[in-house]
């Protein structure tokens, strides 16, 4: 059983939170990230369903990748009634320093599907160089 961490509006949330059987506690880290590295760049994939691109801001300063936005609730009716509520909507920030110099003027974007992908270019490193004894 896992207890969710997030603050409860009333008694009702506080014993459903209790009694819950998620696998993930509602307080997991959002948007969810995958950084995959290549010998030529490094590849930033956030999950991002139901945020527009609009609402989303990208930052790279000091190999410090910070990427934040706001994920909007959707328009209830004004006579409806809300009969489960799992999806959070919240401003969001996640930030990521990276070890490695990377190209910020070659750095790029897209979103497609509600995932956005960051493409950030290594830094060209001088190879060794092997030198003969004459």
């Amino acid at each position: 059983m896992l207890l969710r961490f997030d603050y409860p509006n009333g008694l009702d949330q506080v014993i459903e939170n209790l009694i819950s059987t998620d696998t993930v506690p509602a307080c997991s880290t959002f948007p969810a990230i995958d950084i995959i590295e290549n010998e030529d760049e490094m590849i930033v994939s956030a999950d991002l369903p139901g945020v527009n691109k609009e609402d989303i801001k990208i930052s790279f300063e000091k190999n410090l990748l910070t990427i934040s936005g706001e994920r909007k609730q959707i328009e209830i009716p004004e006579k409806a009634h809300v009969v489960l509520n799992e999806m959070r909507f919240r401003d969001f920030k996640r930030s990521i320093r990276f070890a490695q110099d990377l190209e910020q003027t070659k750095i790029s974007a897209e979103m497609n599907n509600g995932v956005l992908n960051i493409i950030l270019p290594k830094k060209a490193t001088e190879k060794a160089t092997e030198i003969t004894i004459q």
